[in-house]
């Protein structure tokens, strides 16, 4: 297993890096590698990769795949040391490895399928292994490119990877250099580049959460951390392509959902640890503000403006949005300390006993009692308290899912199938009133976004009028994690 913190390095700051490694006697080395895959890319697609490098003198055959988060890889090298020709890729290699071989048999099936060449990378690393408390570490600078038949691509990328100690070590250590140098974390491999390269492509499509598996005996600090890891994989990678200026609408969505997981969970749960740090939220409110912008327009272009072009023949165009603050936001020192700060909870060690069923039983009844008081005069509340119930029920409805796995899946389901068309009615109807903002804006400059601003007023009170009713369905006795 591979452990390893890969980031991105601005280009104002390579001489800087190089001065300090070549300063501690860092060690140079060329690698060219080949990277191999199947036609139709069955390897990438399942976040497997496959090469045949060249270090210095020597060859090495390398397997990788991902594993339960961005800091941990599955790795196995095959040294097939100086060689007079060039080698060819042997899957044979593998034969006796286990976990390889069942990768493989997961996503090749039982065909031996054939694997052609698909981009090559040729990268000069300036490396060295630093002692960090109990642990090593090794600090390499890649500097070099990606390289398809008819394209190319620039690398400059610092890798932190664990050699001996503890995984909160290399986290650490990682952290001041990225005070230092200003690094961005990207959990995007070279392979993933190199792929997207062959296949003329700027980034991967968005991540979207996992589901999360917990088991029913285990401790509520162990969970917590769980979850943290579970939506740091929903939200890394989609950060990523934004941090790089790649990002699609979907990635700026995903990464606002991916968000509001973690948030819903350390708000409602952040009493299962004594590690929780309460400057997160802040934080994390800061970065999801910025995306929220971006995400309104897309979202009223999406839910509010078909249905109005239903009734007029107008056109509606929206202003964009400034995607290169939101690159900035998640490229700052800032945001990559906090990530890496999550990522250290997620790995440090458990200090309770309490069982999450219990925990969880408290958590999710404390808040459900809430939305029940909501539900009892919805229609007379101020506005902001009723999208603070909105706010409520989808925090609710994340905090189920990060627990579901421990309840049977009936009872679940059958509450889910309640929440959700109150979720529907209450999102639809935030989208009316950030709609009837945006709408009085561009009214001034387009006059046909008047008509506009009268039909999502009038659409108000009826939709509020059905989330109500909705609402009125719930009762205490629905709470399926607190039946003993």
């Amino acid at each position: 297993m591979e452990i390893e913190l890969k980031f991105q390095l601005p280009e104002s700051k390579k001489k800087s890096v190089l001065q300090f490694l070549n300063k501690q006697s860092a060690q140079k080395i060329r690698l060219q590698a080949k990277y191999y895959d199947t036609a139709d890319r069955l390897l990438a697609k399942n976040y497997v990769a496959i090469r045949l490098r060249q270090e210095g003198d020597h060859w090495v055959q390398t397997f990788k795949a991902a594993s339960k988060n961005h800091l941990q890889r599955i790795e196995e090298d095959i040294y097939l040391g100086k060689c007079e020709q060039e080698p060819v890729l042997d899957l044979s290699l593998y034969k006796n490895n286990q976990t390889v071989q069942r990768v493989l048999r997961d996503v090749l099936g039982d065909s031996s399928a054939e694997l052609l060449l698909q981009f090559q990378t040729d990268v000069q690393r300036t490396f060295h292994v630093f002692e960090f408390g109990s642990s090593q570490i090794e600090v390499c600078l890649d500097d070099g490119e990606i390289r398809t038949p008819t394209d190319q691509a620039k690398i400059c990328e610092v890798e932190f990877e664990l050699k001996q100690g503890s995984p909160q070590d290399l986290i650490t250590f990682a952290n001041t250099w990225v005070k230092k140098y200003q690094l961005w974390l990207d959990v995007r491999s070279k392979a993933e580049r190199g792929n997207l390269l062959a296949v003329a492509k700027r980034v991967s499509p968005a991540t979207k959460a996992k589901t999360l598996k917990l088991e029913s005996d285990i401790r509520a600090d162990q969970a917590i951390k769980q979850i943290v890891e579970n939506t740091l994989n929903h939200i890394l990678p989609n950060a990523a392509a934004i941090a790089d200026g790649v990002a699609e609408a979907d990635h700026i969505h995903q990464a606002r959902v991916g968000i509001r997981r973690l948030r819903s969970a350390l708000k409602h749960f952040s009493n299962w640890s004594t590690q929780v740090d309460e400057s997160w939220e802040s934080h994390l409110a800061e970065i999801f503000r910025a995306l929220g912008d971006s995400r309104d327009n897309d979202a009223i272009q999406d839910s509010v403006i078909p249905l109005i072009q239903k009734v007029c023949d107008f056109v509606f165009k929206l202003p964009t949005s400034d995607e290169t603050n939101i690159a900035q936001i998640f490229s700052r020192t800032q945001t990559t300390e906090l990530f890496l700060s999550l990522l250290n909870f997620s790995y440090s060690e458990s200090e309770s006993k309490s069982k999450v069923t219990k925990q969880a039983a408290k958590s999710l009844t404390k808040l459900y009692q809430k939305i029940l008081k909501d539900a009892e005069h919805f229609s007379s509340l101020a506005l902001e308290e009723q999208h603070r119930t909105r706010k409520r029920v989808k925090q609710l409805r994340y905090c189920i899912d990060f627990i579901s796995d421990l309840y049977p899946e009936k009872e679940v389901q059958q509450f889910l199938n309640k929440l959700q068309p109150i979720q529907e009615y209450l999102g639809f109807y935030n989208d009316l009133f950030v709609a009837e903002q945006i709408f009085e804006q561009q009214s001034e400059k387009q006059p046909q976004f008047l008509f506009a601003l009268g039909w999502v007023k009038a659409q108000q009170p009826h939709v509020a009028k059905k989330a109500n009713k909705k609402l009125q369905t719930l009762s205490a006795q629905d709470a399926f994690w607190d039946k003993d």
